[in-house]
């Protein structure tokens, strides 16, 4: 089976301006979770995230981390109770979690 994967961040690269993708990177307060996200809204949604980079750096950050701590919180979560049989787009599915902007 073929396979292409992707570099944290690389597709949102494609989409978000390099000021901003630097400023992603630089943050201690994103992890791969964070970067996962951002690679996520950028595929799913490209003219809504740049609708949001547009407000400004700090909206965009903003955003990026609130839905990083809550992804975090359920997969943790999840992960201290054993492991799970859905996959994670399945989990915060079923807690209401967001996954588009």
């Amino acid at each position: 089976m073929f396979s292409t994967s992707t570099q944290p961040l690389e597709i949102a690269a494609r989409v978000l301006k390099p000021e901003t993708i630097e400023a992603v990177r630089r943050s201690p307060s994103f992890h791969l979770r964070g970067w996962t996200i951002l690679d996520r809204w950028a595929l799913n949604s490209p003219e809504k995230l740049l609708v949001l980079e547009a407000e400004g750096e700090i909206v965009l950050l903003g955003r990026l981390l609130d839905q990083q701590q809550k992804e975090h919180r359920i997969l943790s979560a999840m992960a201290i109770d054993g492991p799970a049989a859905l996959a994670e787009h399945e989990i915060l599915a079923q807690h209401e979690i967001p996954l588009d902007l």
